[in-house]
């Protein structure tokens, strides 16, 4: 295969650019794919979002990820972040298989180092967005293992656990909720791949209702902080393409119908 060249989507430096998984391989993603683009499916109206037969796609035979990282990024964030992100993706993986009582509430996941869970996460979402945002910030955090702390008034990320077996990489876009005259913009970007899915959230504003679990704190911990976290189980469903929509594919089929309805009916 012929070499890319680009920009490291951490460092910034100009160069070969090596194959990043997204997640880690050793978390569920080491098998062939078929990845295709959304606006195939968007600018056929009326394709259901799951439905990609006929459409033009990419194998990738390692698994999904894209070219994003330098030599050094890649070997750096991988050694320093890709084991913890294997170990929470294995904790889903455990939640999800088992019958979960209606009783529990939280997940509790013990010896799990914080920081280097979120960096992984950070540096995911730095390489999905490379061509399209200025994550400066969220970059200097993720190449300096040993910093602390995201700003709240510029970032929250979040999680939640899925069932799901579609993967997603969907860059940061901005989603308008409310009335034409009284609205409220959330940007926002999502990874989707079993048994995770992560949220970034930039500029958020403290009274907004978010999805998922908020797990931004987790940035306050030192790199070797090795503790148990108890969160909440927040399983959803996801078929749909934009970031945040968590709908079933029957609600979906559903919903599709009403809106066919609704064009006839105005037609005439």
């Amino acid at each position: 295969m012929d070499k890319i060249f680009g920009k490291c989507a951490l460092c910034g430096q100009e160069g070969e650019l090596t194959f990043e998984h997204i997640p880690p391989n050793a978390a569920f993603n080491n098998h062939p794919i078929r990845s295709v683009s959304g606006d195939q499916i968007i600018n056929d109206k009326g394709r259901l979002p799951w439905d990609t037969s006929g459409l033009k796609y990419n194998h990738q035979q390692r698994g999904m990820g894209i070219y994003s990282l330098c030599n050094l990024c890649n070997r750096n964030t991988g050694k320093w972040y890709g084991t913890t992100y294997k170990f929470m993706a294995r904790a889903g993986h455990e939640l999800l298989s088992n019958p979960i009582p209606q009783s529990h509430d939280v997940i509790r996941i013990n010896n799990i180092f914080p920081l280097r869970f979120i960096k992984q996460v950070a540096s995911m979402f730095c390489s999905i967005n490379s061509d399209y945002y200025d994550l400066a910030a969220l970059q200097q955090f993720v190449l300096n293992k040993e910093q602390r702390g995201l700003k709240d008034k510029d970032y929250k990320i979040c999680m939640y656990f899925t069932r799901s077996n579609y993967m997603k990489y969907a860059p940061l876009t901005t989603l308008l909720f409310g009335t034409v005259d009284d609205s409220i913009a959330i940007n926002v970007s999502e990874i989707t791949a079993y048994p995770l899915g992560l949220l970034l959230y930039t500029d958020p504003i403290p009274q907004n209702d978010y999805k998922g679990i908020d797990i931004t704190a987790f940035s306050e911990f030192d790199y070797n902080d090795k503790v148990s976290i108890e969160m909440p189980i927040c399983i959803y469903e996801m078929n749909d393409l934009l970031p945040t929509f968590y709908r079933s594919k029957e609600e979906i089929i559903n919903t599709t119908k009403q809106q066919e309805e609704w064009k006839v009916i105005n037609a005439k």
